[in-house]
C-alpha cells in the first residue's frame, strides 16, 4: 500500500491517545485506504465513514494517512509508520539518520532521548534504547523501529558515565516553531546536567544556533551544519567523546554528500566583477567554511557577507554552483531588460541577497516566454553600488 499524494486538511481537533486503538487502526487497511480516497472535508464523506467506523477510528486513520503522505520523501518506511503528521514534521530524515548514526557505532549503551516516532533511532545501534515521555510516542517509535522504548522523563532517568546520547528536544510550541536554546523542552540548561554525566554524544537543535550561543558549553564540542534538499534543516552539537572534530565547525552536504570541517578562515575580496561567480552550498555557508574552500579554489568574495564569490577562472567544485558571467550593468529594470535582449534571452531565473530586489517580481517583468535556455540575473547591492550580474548556470 503506497500513501501518494499531497498531505491531507485534518477537519478534527481532538486526537485519542489510545495506543492499543491506534495499532488496531493501522491494521484496518479498508479503512486506510477509504480515508486516502475520500475529502474528509465533505459533511457526505463524513456520514458515510460513520455508518462503519466510530470517530475515533475515523481521526486515527486520517491521520496516519496524511503522516505517511507526508513521510513519503523523507522516511524509508513511509508507508508502515504509525505517527501523525508532527511526529513525522519533527523527525529526522532516513539520510540524516544513518548519517548521524554513523558515530555511535559502538558497545556502550546508546539511548535516544525524546525519541519521537523514532526516525533516528531506527538507525541507531540495535541496542539502542529510546526514552519519551508521551506513551503514544513511546508506542509509535516502538512500532517503527521495533526497539526497546521506555516511558520515562528524560531528565530523571538513569544513565551512565559510559553511555551515549541522541537528544532531540522540542522545538515547537503548539503554533509555531521554537528556534532559540532558551526556548527547547527541555531546556539547554537541563540537557547539560544531562551532558556532563555521559561519555558524548548529540543534541540536535535549531540551524539558528550559532557558536557564540554555546559559550558556556561545558565540555569540548563540534557544530555541525546539515544541508538536504537546497535548505540547513538541521544543526548538531557533538559532545564528550563523539565530538570527532572538537574546537571546529562541520558542514555537511547530503545532495552531495560531503562534509568538511575546520575553524572558518578570514575572507579575502574582489573589486572586478569579471569570469565566473560561485554560491556556496546553504551548509557550507551557514557553518562560515564557506571562505575556507573559496581560499581554496582561488575565488574571492563580491562584498563582506555577501555570500557570492568571483574568480577569473573557471573552477569545479562540488561544494559551490558556477556560474559564466555573461554582462553587468546597472540595476535598473530597463538596463536589465535591454541587456537581456542583446543576449537574446527570454527566460530568466533572478537570485539576489539582502532583498536587493523582489526576486519573484523581477522574473515576472524580465521573463517574456516559456521557452529557450533560461539564464541567471544576480541582484546585488556591492558596497554603495546596485549592480545586474547576467550568468550562465555550468
Amino acid at each position: 500500500m503506497h500513501f501518494g499524494g499531497a498531505p491531507i486538511a485534518l477537519p478534527f481537533f481532538f486526537m485519542t491517545t489510545n495506543t492499543d486503538l491506534w495499532h488496531k487502526t493501522a491494521l484496518n487497511i479498508e479503512l486506510l485506504d477509504t480515508i486516502a480516497e475520500s475529502d474528509l472535508t465533505a459533511v457526505s464523506t463524513m456520514q458515510t465513514l460513520r455508518k462503519k467506523w466510530d470517530v475515533d477510528e475515523i481521526t486515527i486513520a486520517a491521520s496516519i494517512v496524511d503522516a505517511r503522505r507526508r513521510a513519503q520523501q523523507k522516511l524509508v518506511n513511509a508507508d508502515a509508520l504509525i505517527a501523525d503528521s508532527i511526529g513525522v514534521q519533527q523527525a529526522t530524515s532516513t539520510a540524516i539518520a544513518i548519517h548521524k548514526a554513523k558515530r555511535f557505532l559502538c558497545d556502550a549503551p546508546v539511548f535516544d532521548l525524546c525519541c519521537g516516532i523514532g526516525s533516528d533511532l531506527r538507525e541507531l545501534p540495535k541496542h539502542t534504547i529510546g526514552i519519551d515521555n508521551d506513551e503514544l510516542r513511546c508506542s509509535m517509535a516502538e512500532h517503527n523501529t521495533g526497539k526497546n522504548v521506555q516511558c520515562s522523563d528524560v531528565l530523571s532517568f538513569d544513565i551512565s558515565k559510559d553511555s551515549f546520547v541522541h537528544i532531540d528536544p522540542a522545538r515547537r510550541s503548539c503554533t509555531q516553531r521554537l528556534h532559540g536554546l532558551d526556548a527547547m523542552q527541555p531546556s539547554i540548561e537541563e540537557l547539560l546536567q544531562i551532558v556532563k554525566k555521559c561519555a558524548g554524544g548529540c543534541i540536535k537543535v535549531s540551524p539558528a544556533t550559532n557558536l557564540e550561543d554555546l559559550e558556556n558549553f561545558p565540555v569540548p564540542f563540534e557544530l555541525e551544519y546539515i544541508e538536504e534538499g537546497g535548505r540547513v534543516v538541521q544543526c548538531v552539537i557533538w559532545f564528550g567523546k563523539l565530538a570527532c572534530n572538537a574546537e571546529q565547525i562541520t558542514a555537511t552536504s547530503m545532495s552531495i554528500n560531503k562534509t568538511i570541517s575546520a575553524r572558518p578562515d578570514y575572507p579575502s575580496f574582489i573589486k572586478d566583477v569579471e569570469g565566473y561567480l560561485f554560491v556556496p552550498n546553504p551548509a557550507l555557508e551557514r557553518s562560515g567554511l564557506h571562505h575556507n574552500i573559496a581560499n581554496e579554489i582561488r575565488a574571492k568574495e563580491l562584498a563582506p557577507n555577501l555570500g557570492i564569490f568571483c574568480s577569473t577562472e573557471s573552477i569545479n567544485s562540488d561544494w559551490f554552483q558556477q556560474f559564466e558571467i555573461l554582462e553587468t550593468t546597472s540595476l535598473r529594470l530597463e538596463k536589465v531588460k535591454k541587456v537581456l535582449q542583446n543576449n537574446g534571452c527570454t527566460q530568466v531565473e533572478v537570485k539576489t541577497r539582502g532583498k536587493t530586489v523582489d526576486p519573484n517580481e523581477w522574473q515576472n517583468e524580465l521573463s517574456s516566454d516559456s521557452t529557450g535556455t533560461i539564464l541567471t540575473v544576480f541582484a546585488l547591492r556591492l558596497g554603495k553600488k546596485r549592480i545586474a550580474i547576467l550568468t550562465r548556470r555550468l
